[in-house]
């Protein structure tokens, strides 16, 4: 699987090697999950995956939708350079769901 396939974007793909050089490029060891059901504008979590998501050049539409969805984070998490774990949110500073790259111990 090299593909993320989006269900709330009109099962829209983005490559899974997108997320990885994200990750790479600045220097994450994990994201904060962040599924919101609000619109991108009044987001909470502006740092957190389902931002990265919704503002992926491949999403025209769907924008105000919540991409973060159970079925997309097991997806990524099957390609074992993730896992779900709970991590300290900049944010708020609360302890949040979070993809941890797992791809850096390697």
């Amino acid at each position: 699987m090299n593909e993320i396939i989006l269900p709330h974007a009109n099962n829209t793909t983005i490559p899974i090697q997108d997320l990885i050089h994200y990750f790479q490029l600045n220097k994450l060891n994990y994201l904060i999950i962040g599924s919101n059901k609000v619109t991108l504008t009044n987001h909470r979590k502006p740092n957190s995956l389902d931002v990265w998501l919704r503002t992926h050049p491949k999403i025209v539409n769907h924008k105000d939708t919540c991409q973060s969805v159970n079925k997309v984070i097991t997806q990524i998490i099957k390609h074992q350079s993730f896992s779900q774990g709970l991590r300290k949110c900049p944010k708020s500073k609360r302890i949040c769901k979070a993809l941890v790259f797992c791809d850096h111990l390697k």
